[in-house]
């Protein structure tokens, strides 16, 4: 979209080492016939101009891996076979077949009626109507943009030699699709008219590049670690029929994955090359590419990537050439630049706060204790808490005495899709009336996040608030809805403690992982506050801070004119409530006074990175949360001091 563009831009034009080409096709390149690039050249379609890049490193991220054809590596198009990587979801024999690609149109509703004549090209309303309700396809004057993902074509085609023909096809059968809806008399269509119509199509996929590391089924669903991890992905295995719209198969299947990771062996050639990958044409089997193709995941493999050839640089080694610790390096500067990834901590020695001395106003050990709706289990249920959290008590009302089984699993990560490893079936009585409820889990089950799997229940009602508190979730399996349980928490369990903010993790990882203040947000004229102490002074140059916006939330990178649950995904409506708004930090001076050192105002990003002009000498640091956009606890998640 327009405005998905302008925030690219953004960041692009914020970056002062970062040169833009916009508009500009790679035609050409030297190399030295063994796969080191000497240059690439490239023609600026606006100014005419012909424009020759000379590099160190190259990354290619433009998606059909053309960088990496024109360099003669190898590569693969299509489905491996069963047997190539041992994958149960492979196909028996290896296929030329590809997923296809997709054309969307967007709509509006005038106030008068509009007419839509159909150009000669378009698919004849009988053929839309044989294909309309086969697989799943429906289509609908209510729908819009990103619902039409089905309108699919070109898997059994070259996606990249014959890119045109797929797209005229394409073409043909969106204008088909809209003349039915238009003039078939079917939908209220009357007024509505086409706001705008794609042409270039969507490609889901083409060349993926042969590896040092082929990731494949295995290592996603098993989520598998990798001493090279360096992003990570979560998509369902999504598969699509290769024939597109003209199939009576299932427009998808899709198979819910654990969040795992992907390692830098993904992103390299397995000869002697200064060409690293991005995007789609990264180093993986078509199952696994069935997850990663997702435009999230390939912008994380764009940090990557960035992120090794920069470290290769300073090095002047190969990515094959590294030392442990130099991965570690290349690791611990994309945690400092917000990754996540999977099992590893950020622990970068520079790091001041790694040794600091912590305290607060604070931290949240009451719990969740407002009611202001329910829940009930007539339908059954999921409740997600934290294993170190176990002995929480849940306030649940029952029409009779009751017995409540449940399945339990233990994951990494909560998620409502692929619950993780189950480790045991439990029950336990609720009592007539209303009273907090522990749930008894498994002994010996591993530090982790609890999902407990309800079975339907008539008489039992969960009591819910406005208010999360990170690591606990209510909500069903086949619904994005949440709701945030009324909850007491254990003694002592320290769950949200101060600590947590130098623990080196940024975001939830078997257990929530944030310092959270107590409810009483601004009492009595106080802010809630986090403080480091330094053992002597330190010279501070940089100060990164880590807000939550709201990460128990799935979020879909599509847009969608008409929300409901079988997307399984539910739109951002607002900021989050539980994100920082407005912040001070003060510096404790050696002589003991106070100076302010940055000042926030109108946050809507999730990191703050102060730069103190020329460094600042200090023997402490206090943060003081003035606001959020609507929590009445402040988090935060890391700090890190440099």
């Amino acid at each position: 979209s327009g405005v998905l563009d302008d925030v690219l831009l953004e960041q692009v034009l914020s970056e002062p080492n970062l040169k833009l080409y916009l508009n500009t096709h790679i035609s050409g390149m030297e190399t030295d016939g063994k796969g080191r690039i000497a240059w690439v050249s490239g023609f600026q379609m606006m100014t005419e101009k012909e424009l020759r890049f000379e590099g160190a490193y190259y990354i290619d991220a433009t998606g059909d891996g053309s960088l990496g054809a024109m360099a003669g590596l190898p590569y693969r198009m299509g489905k491996e076979s069963r047997d190539t990587y041992g994958e149960s979801f492979a196909p028996v024999e290896e296929e030329r077949a590809t997923f296809g690609s997709t054309l969307f149109f967007f709509t509006k509703r005038e106030d008068h009626p509009v007419s839509y004549i159909a150009p000669d090209y378009a698919y004849p309303r009988e053929t839309i109507e044989e294909l309309l309700g086969k697989g799943g396809r429906i289509a609908n004057e209510k729908m819009d943009g990103c619902d039409y993902w089905w309108f699919e074509t070109g898997g059994m085609a070259d996606t990249i030699r014959e890119a045109q023909e797929i797209g005229l096809e394409l073409k043909r059968f969106t204008a088909g699709v809209w003349d039915y809806i238009k003039n078939s008399g079917r939908y209220d269509a009357d007024c509505l008219t086409l706001s705008w119509e794609g042409n270039m199509p969507g490609k889901r996929e083409s060349r993926r590049f042969i590896t040092k590391k082929i990731l494949t089924q295995q290592d996603i669903l098993e989520h598998r670690a990798f001493e090279d991890g360096a992003f990570y992905g979560g998509w369902y295995l999504d598969f699509h029929p290769s024939h597109g719209f003209k199939t009576e198969e299932d427009n998808c299947t899709q198979i819910p994955v654990q969040v795992y990771a992907v390692p830098l062996g993904c992103l390299y050639p397995t000869c002697d090359s200064n060409l690293l990958f991005a995007g789609r044409d990264i180093g993986v089997s078509h199952v696994a590419f069935a997850s990663t193709r997702i435009m999230n995941t390939c912008a994380l493999s764009g940090q990557a990537a960035g992120t090794l050839a920069a470290r290769c640089i300073e090095l002047g080694k190969r990515p094959g050439d590294l030392e442990a610790e130099e991965i570690q390096g290349v690791q611990q500067t994309l945690l400092r630049n917000d990754m996540m990834i999977p099992g590893i901590r950020h622990r970068e020695e520079r790091d001041l706060a790694r040794e600091a001395g912590v305290s607060s106003s604070g931290a949240e050990c009451r719990g969740a204790l407002l009611e202001t709706g329910t829940f009930s289990l007539s339908d059954g249920g999921i409740l997600v808490f934290p294993r170190r959290a176990a002995g929480t008590e849940f306030l649940v009302e029952s029409g009779q005495t009751t017995e409540v089984s449940y399945q339990c699993y233990r994951s990494d990560v909560p998620s409502r899709l692929a619950l993780g490893s189950r480790v045991g079936t439990m029950k336990t009585v609720i009592p007539e009336g209303k009273s907090w409820v522990r749930f008894p889990i498994p002994e010996g089950v591993a530090d982790g996040f609890i999902t407990l799997e309800f079975s339907e229940n008539q008489s039992v009602i969960f009591a819910t608030g406005e208010e999360q508190l990170t690591g606990f979730l209510l909500g069903r399996e086949d619904s994005p809805r949440y709701c945030y349980p009324c909850l007491k928490l254990p003694d002592g369990c320290g769950l949200y403690g101060e600590s947590n903010v130098v623990n080196g993790y940024n975001r939830p990882w078997r257990e929530p992982g944030s310092w959270m203040s107590g409810p009483a947000f601004g009492e009595g004229g106080e802010f809630p506050w986090i403080r480091l102490d330094f053992q002597e002074p330190k010279t501070v140059r940089e100060i990164l801070v880590f807000f939550n916006p709201d990460l128990s939330r799935e979020l879909n990178s599509s847009r969608a004119s008409m929300w409901d649950d079988h997307h399984k995904f539910l739109p951002r409506t607002g900021m989050p409530p539980e994100l920082v708004r407005s912040a001070v930090i003060d510096g404790i001076l050696p002589d003991g006074s106070r100076r302010e050192i940055a000042v926030l105002e109108e946050n809507w990003r999730r990191t703050w990175r102060v730069l103190p002009p020329d460094g600042i000498t200090v023997t402490g640091l206090i943060l003081e949360i003035r606001g959020t956009y609507g929590a009445s606890r402040a988090e935060i998640f890391e700090i890190c001091v440099y």
